[in-house]
C-alpha cells in the first residue's frame, strides 16, 4: 500500500487565483515511511496573496519573495513521486491522506498545470482520504464529541503536539491522527459492531 500524507500552505482559498508557498508529505509504502519532504516556493507571478493567509500562516511577502521558484520546487516534488510512482502504470498510484484532502489535491492540480504538467493525477488515485470525514463518522458514532473538526482540534483532542498552519507540522499530525482512526477501527472490527 502506498500512502502520501501531503499537506500544502497557500496564499488563498482560491486555486484559480492563489498560490502555494509550502508542500510538505511523508511517503509511507507497506507501513513504513520511506521519505519526509518539506519545500517552500513562490507563488507564481500574478497570483494574489491574501492578507487573511498571510496572518494564518504568519508569513511575510518579503519571506515568500525570498522563496524559491515554484519551477524548482516542482522539479524535486516530481523527482520525489518518480522515485515511488511509474505515473504510465495505471494501477501504480498513492493514496493520498490530509486534512481537507480535496483542497490540497485541487491546488497541486493548478500548481502542476501551471508548472506545464495537467497530469498531477498520474500519481495520486482519484479516491482521496481524508481524515475530516473520518473525524465526522466517528463523531456520528458516539466514539468522541469536539467543537469543531478543525486539525488543531482534533489533535489536541488525542494528545498529539500540533504548530498549526505549517504544513510538515500538520502532516505530521494528520497521519498520527490517521493511525488513532485506524487503530480505532481495528478495535471495533476485534470487539464486534453492535447491532
Amino acid at each position: 500500500m502506498k500512502l502520501l500524507f501531503l499537506d500544502t500552505e497557500t496564499t488563498g482559498v482560491d486555486n484559480t487565483k492563489n498560490g502555494i508557498i509550502q508542500i510538505a508529505g511523508i511517503v509511507e509504502i507497506d507501513g513504513a515511511v520511506k521519505e519526509e519532504f518539506n519545500m517552500m516556493c513562490r507563488p507564481f507571478p500574478g497570483q494574489a496573496v491574501s492578507p487573511d493567509a498571510l496572518k494564518v500562516t504568519g508569513k511575510t511577502m518579503d519571506e515568500i519573495r525570498a522563496y524559491p521558484e515554484p519551477q524548482a520546487a516542482y522539479r524535486d516534488l516530481v523527482a520525489i513521486l518518480d522515485r515511488y510512482i511509474d505515473r504510465y502504470d495505471k494501477t501504480d498510484k498513492f493514496y493520498m491522506v490530509g486534512q481537507n484532502t480535496k483542497f490540497d489535491y485541487d491546488f497541486l492540480t493548478a500548481w502542476f498545470k501551471n508548472n506545464g504538467n495537467p497530469y498531477f493525477y498520474a500519481y495520486v488515485a482519484y479516491h482521496l482520504i481524508d481524515v475530516i470525514q473520518a473525524t465526522a463518522l466517528f463523531t456520528v458514532a458516539g466514539q468522541f464529541k469536539l467543537e469543531n473538526m478543525k486539525l488543531a482540534t482534533v489533535a489536541k483532542h488525542f494528545g498529539i503536539p500540533l504548530k498549526a498552519h505549517d504544513a510538515m507540522e500538520d502532516i505530521r499530525a494528520t497521519r498520527a491522527i490517521f493511525y488513532r482512526y485506524v487503530h480505532l477501527i481495528r478495535q471495533i472490527e476485534k470487539d464486534g459492531v453492535p447491532a
